[in-house]
C-alpha cells in the first residue's frame, strides 16, 4: 500500500477498534473471532490489523491467536517466527498453549500465538476438548483485555465452525469484490446457535 492508502486503512481500523472495545466492554466479552466468509476474503489481514490497533490503546493487553490451523498465516503477515504446532503442545503438556505465546517487539501490548505449520486434521483438533481446556487455561494465564482469534473461512469447510464456540463474539469479513447475498444467507444459516455476530467488515471494497 502507498502512504495514502496506509493512512486510510489505519484510520478505519482505529474506528473499528473503538466500536468493538466499547461493545465488548459493555457486555463483558473478551474473545473475538474474526471469521472470513469465503477463502481469500482477507480475514487474517483484518485480524492482524485490528489486533495492532487494539494494542495501540494504552493499558489494553491483546492476544492474537491463529486458529486457522489448516493454513496458518498470522506469523507471515506480522513478519515474525512462528511457534511449534498446537497439537504438539497439547501432547507434550508442560506449559500448554501458554508456552507458544510470544511478544511482538514493535507492539508491547500485543502477544501472539502463531503456529508456523499447518495441522493435517485441523477441524478435528479444534473440536477436541483438550484444545478447549487449553484455551481456557491460556485465557487464565495470559489475562489479556481482549483476544483476537483468526479462523478459517466459514463457507466451504468445517474448521471455522469448530473454532467459533471458543469465542464470545464474531466479526465476519466479507469479500467486497466477489461476495454475494447467497454467501451471507448461508452464513446466517450456519451461525444459528453460535456466538453473536458483532458486525460484518466489507474487505477489498473500492468504497
Amino acid at each position: 500500500m502507498d502512504a495514502k492508502h496506509a493512512k486510510i486503512s489505519a484510520q478505519r481500523f482505529s474506528l473499528l477498534r473503538t466500536r468493538i472495545l466499547r461493545e465488548m466492554r459493555s457486555r463483558g466479552w473478551s474473545r473475538l473471532a474474526v471469521v472470513p466468509v469465503t477463502p481469500g476474503a482477507g480475514g487474517t489481514f483484518v485480524a492482524v490489523n485490528l489486533a495492532l490497533a487494539l494494542a495501540r490503546q494504552p493499558h489494553t493487553q491483546v492476544t492474537l491467536i491463529d486458529l486457522d490451523l489448516g493454513k496458518p498465516s498470522v506469523a507471515g503477515q506480522l513478519g515474525i517466527p512462528g511457534c511449534t504446532a498446537v497439537s504438539a503442545a497439547l501432547r507434550e503438556g508442560g506449559g500448554g498453549l501458554g508456552a507458544l505465546v510470544s511478544r511482538v517487539d514493535e507492539a508491547p501490548n500485543l502477544s501472539v500465538l502463531a503456529p508456523d505449520r499447518a495441522e493435517p486434521d485441523a477441524a478435528e483438533l479444534l473440536q477436541d476438548e483438550a484444545l478447549a481446556q487449553a484455551m481456557r487455561q491460556l485465557h487464565d494465564s495470559h489475562p489479556a483485555r481482549i483476544a483476537v482469534i483468526d479462523t478459517a473461512a466459514l463457507l466451504g469447510e468445517d474448521a471455522a465452525l469448530a473454532a467459533l464456540p471458543l469465542a464470545d463474539a464474531l466479526l465476519l469479513v466479507a469479500d467486497g469484490r466477489s461476495g454475494t447475498a447467497s454467501d451471507m444467507a448461508e452464513c446466517e444459516r450456519l451461525l444459528v446457535g453460535m456466538p453473536p455476530v458483532m458486525g460484518v467488515v466489507l474487505n477489498k471494497s473500492e468504497d
